[in-house]
C-alpha cells in the first residue's frame, strides 16, 4: 500500500483510540509508526535486487513483532515521549495488514521463511480506499468535537471497504472457475480504479490462461483522478476471449537453471513475455494490468543464444 494512506491509518488511530483528545505529536508519531516497517527501502543503497529479495521481510513480520515494539517504544523513551505498546504494536500490525490485502506479498513470517502472503483485495494504490480513511479525517478539522468518532468512522469505513473488495473477489473466483473448469487453480487479483475489476487466471500446468474482468462497467471508479493517458494505459483488452501465456518452466532450459532461483521466487506468476532465437523475455502476471506501449515492470531478459 502506498505511503499515504499508511500515514492516515495511523492519524486514524491515534484519533480513535484515546477516549480523551490525543496531543499532536502522538498523532504525528503514531502516523510515522504506521509507515515505520517501509523502512526497509534503505535496502536500496545496497542494490536494488537485495531490495527486492527482502522488502516487505522481517520489517513486515509478524513473528519480529513484539520485538519491534520493544525496540520502538525505548527509542521513544529516550526521546522523552511514550507511547503505550498496544499503540505501536496496533500501528504496525496495521501497516502489515494493508500490505497483506494487496497482491504484492508479504513475508509475514521471516525470517523463518520467505513464504509471502497475501489477500488480493486492492490494486496497490487504491484512491477510494484512501478516500475512506482521507474523509472522514478532514472532516474531523471542521467538527472538532466529533474528531474521535469520525476517526473511528474513517477506519469502519476503510473496514467496510475491504469486506467488499472480499465479496467481490469470492464472486470474481467463482466466475473464473465456472469459464476453466479444467484449470488446477484459478486466481482473482485487483486491477487499477475500480473494485469491480478483476484480472483473472487460470493455470493449467504448460501455460496461464488470463481474463480481464469488470463487474460493473459503467462504475468509472478513480480513473477520473488520472490523466486521460494513464487510464487508457490500462484499458482492458478484449473481454470475449481468454488470453494464453506460457509458463516460465515450459518456454526453454535456461528457464530451469539455478540462476533462475530468485526469479522464480520473486514471479508468483512467471511467464514468457517474449521468446526468439536468442532472447528470453520473463515478466509476473502480478504486473500485467496495462497494455499497449507499457511493458510490465519487472521483466528479465535472459541471452539464450548459447
Amino acid at each position: 500500500m502506498d505511503p499515504l494512506t499508511h500515514a492516515l491509518s495511523g492519524v486514524a488511530l491515534a484519533r480513535a483510540l484515546p477516549k480523551h483528545r490525543p496531543p499532536r505529536r502522538h498523532v504525528i508519531l503514531l502516523a510515522l509508526l504506521a509507515m515505520a516497517p517501509d523502512i526497509d527501502i534503505v535496502l536500496r543503497l545496497h542494490s536494488d535486487l537485495f531490495y527486492l529479495q527482502h522488502h516487505r521481510g522481517i520489517t513486515h513480520s509478524l513473528l519480529m513483532l513484539p520485538l519491534w515494539v520493544l525496540l520502538l517504544r525505548a527509542l521513544l523513551r529516550r526521546g522523552q515521549c511514550s507511547l503505550p505498546a498496544s499503540w505501536i504494536a496496533a500501528a504496525l500490525a496495521l501497516h502489515i495488514l494493508l500490505d497483506l490485502i494487496t497482491s504484492f506479498g508479504t513475508m509475514i513470517l521471516a525470517p523463518w521463511s520467505d513464504w509471502r502472503a497475501t489477500l488480493d483485495l486492492v490494486f496497490i494504490i487504491d484512491p477510494l480506499f484512501t478516500a475512506c480513511l482521507l474523509l472522514p479525517l478532514l472532516a474531523a478539522f471542521i467538527v472538532r468535537r466529533h474528531a474521535r468518532a469520525l476517526a473511528i468512522c474513517a477506519l469502519l469505513l476503510a473496514a467496510g471497504y475491504l469486506t467488499a473488495t472480499a465479496m467481490l473477489h469470492r464472486q470474481a473466483l467463482r466466475i473464473a472457475r465456472n469459464m476453466q473448469p479444467q484449470a488446477s487453480q484459478v486466481y482473482a487479483l485487483p486491477l487499477p480504479f475500480s473494485p469491480f475489476r478483476w484480472q483473472l487466471i487460470a493455470d493449467f500446468p504448460d501455460h496461464y490462461r488470463r481474463f480481464s474482468l469488470d463487474l460493473l462497467p459503467a462504475f468509472k471508479g478513480s480513473a477520473w483522478l488520472l490523466p486521460a493517458s494513464f487510464v487508457h494505459a490500462f484499458k482492458d483488452p478484449d473481454q470475449s476471449t481468454w488470453q494464453r501465456l506460457a509458463k516460465l518452466d515450459a518456454a526453454h532450459p535456461a528457464a530451469k537453471t539455478r540462476s533462475m532461483a530468485f526469479y522464480r521466487w520473486f514471479a508468483r506468476f512467471p511467464f514468457v513475455l517474449q521468446h526468439t532465437q536468442t532472447t528470453l523475455e520473463l515478466a509476473d502476471l502480478r504486473f500485467v494490468s496495462r497494455t499497449g506501449n507499457h511493458p510490465p515492470p519487472f521483466r528479465l531478459r535472459l541471452d539464450v543464444s548459447g
